[in-house]
């Protein structure tokens, strides 16, 4: 297992079923035995709005990182999600938007399975920025029916 994932996990754990938790990147680092900039790579690319995460980090003596889940309220974490949409969306970003909107009961584990099956790069069938294009279209279209039910 890699570093990170074992840095993401020990991170989930702390949160527990909690709303939030703050950290130390300084101790997180120490206790793993990495660079502070290996906790950053983490919180950047695993504790994402796509997720379902909002990373708050103060700097300085006593700094911290306070990492909070949005699912609490529906809409404030779609329209988070809308204004990344407008952006090409890759099929693993995508992938990631799903299971979080599946895990949080927005959609059915049925509707997110449809939703990436046909948001395949096979089935676009087009060139991998066309298709990023392509996706982020679908996705943003999904969000805005889910702001309407």
């Amino acid at each position: 297992m890699k570093i990170s994932d074992v840095i993401e996990q020990f991170i989930l754990e702390v949160i527990g079923d909690e709303a939030s938790a703050d950290l130390s990147r300084n101790e997180l680092a120490s206790y793993f035995r990495c660079a502070p900039s290996q906790i950053n790579y983490v919180l950047q690319t695993r504790f994402t709005v796509d997720r379902g995460y909002q990373i708050e980090s103060q700097r300085g003596g006593g700094g911290y990182i306070r990492i909070e889940r949005i699912y609490s309220d529906k809409e404030p974490y779609l329209h988070a999600l809308l204004e990344t949409a407008s952006q090409p969306t890759s099929y693993t970003r995508l992938k990631q938007i799903v299971e979080n909107l599946a895990s949080q009961g927005l959609i059915s584990d049925e509707e997110g399975a449809l939703l990436t099956a046909v948001t395949t790069d096979k089935a676009l069938a087009a060139p991998a920025n066309i298709a990023d294009s392509i996706r982020s279209n679908i996705l943003r279209e999904t969000i805005i029916h889910l702001l309407k039910r």
